[in-house]
């Protein structure tokens, strides 16, 4: 997913567009007598003027955080704010001395087919993905928790020193809110994290012992640290209730918004998350339609 970012970072570039990083927005400036968009301000106090701005951040971060409440309708605002954004997600970025080797396949320490793809892990059956997730619904993290694992150190061997390897671990279920105790413990997450060490030691024995370091992202830590609101990757729901019309509210599914010339085009609108890029193709298509005259 990286390079997919390189690759459309690499043509913007080369199309003339100029990406400034590390810049936080503060606050997206709307004219409250025209109600349309005038640009972005910045925490740093810059201001960026524009008739068009896209947000990529979720519709509650943008339009309960960024947007002035007053230029919002009252019943657009109330459906943003009511909106499912729970999670129960999380990420560990995990440093091994070498590859697992799984009991149902051969040894192989250079990397094999079972290295390559997507492997799921404590997902035997339904009844163990129900039970994990409703512990989750209790506010416990799963005792039995659904691993997908990917090794990407395996076809990348820049990411990792030789002989090691780098292991991206997605999670499922880790409460937003524990009913005891705090993400914000060390305890509490070191033992979550061996948790899921020592399920993955019954397909690949001698996991845990090789584990050389790790970093956990759980669903505060995802809010806090990537403006993910609730910790959900895919900015909200993805139930029927909030998809295709419904998304992000109703009546407002075309990326336009209550604010002239503010857009969305991240997986809060349709057809939501997923590593597809659909929203903001589509966003974009529409942006030009309004602003960009036919000759």
């Amino acid at each position: 997913m990286g390079s997919v970012s390189s690759a459309i970072s690499k043509a913007a570039l080369e199309a003339g567009v100029q990406i400034v990083t590390n810049a936080e927005v503060s606050q997206v400036m709307v004219n409250e007598t025209s109600g349309m968009v005038e640009g972005v301000a910045l925490v740093d106090g810059t201001e960026v003027h524009s008739p068009v701005v896209l947000s990529n951040a979720t519709p509650y971060k943008t339009f309960v955080d960024l947007v002035p409440s007053s230029v919002l309708p009252e019943d657009f605002l109330c459906a943003i704010k009511a909106a499912d954004y729970s999670s129960a997600t999380t990420k560990i970025n995990v440093a091994v001395d070498r590859l697992p080797q799984f009991q149902c396949c051969n040894t192989n320490l250079e990397g094999g087919p079972e290295h390559m793809g997507t492997i799921h892990i404590g997902s035997e059956s339904m009844e163990e993905i129900d039970v994990a997730y409703r512990e989750a619904a209790d506010g416990i993290s799963s005792k039995r928790p659904v691993i997908e694992m990917t090794i990407p150190s395996v076809l990348d061997k820049t990411i990792s020193p030789p002989g090691q390897h780098v292991i991206n671990l997605f999670v499922q279920y880790t409460p937003y809110k524990l009913s005891e105790g705090s993400w914000q413990d060390s305890n509490v997450r070191k033992a979550f994290a061996e948790r899921c060490f020592s399920l993955i030691d019954e397909y690949a024995p001698g996991f845990s012992s090789s584990v050389v370091g790790y970093d956990m992202l759980t669903p505060p830590d995802l809010e806090r640290e990537f403006g993910l609101t609730g910790g959900n990757i895919f900015h909200g729901a993805m139930g029927l209730d909030s998809l295709f019309l419904m998304r992000p509210a109703k009546g407002w599914s075309d990326y336009r918004t209550p604010v002239k010339g503010l857009y969305l085009c991240g997986s809060g609108a349709h057809p939501g998350g997923g590593v597809m890029g659909a929203p903001g193709r589509n966003a974009a298509a529409v942006v030009l339609e309004d602003h960009v005259k036919t000759k």
